[in-house]
């Protein structure tokens, strides 16, 4: 498709006809050479006085259309936007080092595991953007929010029990996510919150932090992590994780060994599956160059028949 960005230029091509209707000339045998400015060659050769004459017409037909500016649409191209911001707060304290989620026939640490599915994760959402929070006695952003998930996967290898100290802080990293989401647009914010404990650091309340995350429009996916056993279950303030889920139109999810914690990724990634939208860009070619050399090429053939007839 071809479309013209100054049509109104393209009347420029009736100013001859006015002139030859009302500006009458002297001889009106050579009304139309004088009208182009074409000296009439020989009147025996008048076939050739007629072909100057429509090249001539053709060179300023194609001239005004070279300066109303031609530009050709291809088809659109659809560009796919980014679905989703994504923090994951990842619990950082000495408790994820305990070696006791199953992997097959065998068991690895918690972290080493939650690395694993956090990769899977995120190469799962291409056209997503991520974050991470790691949070222990205080949070921390470790990686701001960014489309780049090379970057993002180096930052979870780096991901390091030593990095927040022995405490857990629930409420911090809820804020620290909120206010990290806080620049994206305001309808697709999500947490996805990880610990194998309960808030031991008490910096702040649950519920505040639940209402700052609401006032910033996050949902929160809540997951208690470790083994299936009475310790653990002991350690995890389940009744909280599922309230602070449920609050910020999230869900909460028990997650006991590798395939569970996998099965838990799959789950919030079907689920935030909703607001895909695709967006077209419209190419634009500029063509004006293919009429511009059209009319100087007519030009010079014009010019080259006069040489040779007037020489």
């Amino acid at each position: 498709m071809v479309e013209i960005t100054y049509p109104w230029v393209l009347l420029v091509v009736l100013v001859p006809y006015l002139i030859y209707y009302f500006w009458p000339l002297e001889e009106p045998v050579r009304k139309p050479m004088k009208l182009i400015s074409v000296p009439l060659v020989k009147t025996k050769e008048a076939k050739l006085s007629v072909s100057m004459l429509v090249m001539a017409a053709l060179s300023f037909i194609f001239l005004a259309l070279a300066v109303s500016r031609p530009i050709y649409l291809p088809d659109a191209v659809p560009v796919k936007q980014e679905n989703y911001h994504i923090m994951l707060a990842v619990d950082q304290s000495l408790s994820m080092s305990v070696k006791d989620i199953r992997v097959g026939t065998s068991y690895e640490t918690r972290l080493n595991v939650l690395k694993s599915q956090l990769k899977e994760f995120v190469r799962g959402r291409p056209q997503d953007q991520f974050g991470i929070v790691v949070f222990g006695e205080k949070a921390y952003v470790m990686a701001p929010i960014t489309q780049d998930h090379n970057l993002l996967t180096r930052f979870i290898d780096e991901l390091d029990n030593n990095l927040a100290g022995v405490l857990t802080s629930l409420g911090d990293a809820i804020i620290l996510s909120a206010q990290t989401l806080a620049s994206t647009p305001n309808n697709n914010r999500v947490l996805v919150l990880l610990t194998d404990g309960r808030d031991t650091a008490e910096n702040i309340k649950p519920d505040d932090a639940i209402t700052y995350a609401l006032n910033h429009e996050m949902k929160i996916y809540t997951i208690g992590y470790g083994a299936d056993n009475k310790a653990i279950n002991e350690s995890l303030d389940i009744p909280t994780l599922r309230k602070i889920a449920a609050d910020t139109g999230g869900k909460f999810y028990r997650a006991t060994d590798s395939d569970s914690l996998r099965h838990v990724y799959e789950s919030i990634n079907a689920t935030e599956q909703k607001k895909a939208t695709i967006t077209y860009y419209q190419p634009k070619v500029e063509i004006y160059y293919i009429p511009l050399l059209i009319s100087l090429l007519l030009s010079f053939v014009i010019a080259f028949i006069v040489r040779r007839h007037y020489d």
